[in-house]
């Protein structure tokens, strides 16, 4: 039986067609729930104190928090916002995972900083750091240093 696993999946709305491909490949580990916000979904909201209500009851819900990084994630505001909420709101894993193509000059300036892990678009490291192991990779799954502030007091 596969274990439960509740994700938030941070992205840019160009890159929502790897959702279902991440969820589809960590699928053989996990039973996957997903509260993320997806563009095929709109709710046409505007308001940007409205918008920050519906993410943070869903990062809320949450356990681990996956950051898609793609060529435009970096330029979002939002994904920094979700994982800058995410990293200062409960105790939520914060994983980046630089989708085909990613370099590392695409991570946005948050998951440099509070991130737990960030790996390649493989399988058997993201379970990884999914699940506790603090790797720090380039898009080619070599060893990076460590630049994020996150910890525990």
């Amino acid at each position: 039986m596969s274990e439960k696993v509740n994700l938030f999946v941070s992205h840019y709305g160009g890159d929502e067609q790897y959702i279902e491909s991440f969820k589809n490949l960590i699928s053989k580990k996990y039973d996957i729930r997903d509260s993320s916000i997806i563009e095929s979904e709109p709710n046409n909201a505007t308001n940007k104190e409205y918008i920050k209500s519906i993410l943070r009851s869903r990062i809320d819900w949450a356990g681990k928090v996956v950051v898609l990084v793609g060529l435009k994630t970096h330029e979002r505001e939002w994904v920094n916002w979700e994982i800058n909420y995410a990293a200062m709101n409960g105790d939520k894993r914060v994983v980046g995972v630089f989708l085909p193509g990613a370099t590392d000059a695409d991570l946005p300036e948050a998951l440099t900083d509070y991130a737990d892990a960030c790996v390649p678009w493989s399988f058997p490291k993201i379970i990884s750091a999914l699940e506790g192991n603090d790797l720090w990779e380039d898009a080619s799954g070599e060893p990076r240093p460590y630049l994020g502030n996150r910890g525990t007091c």
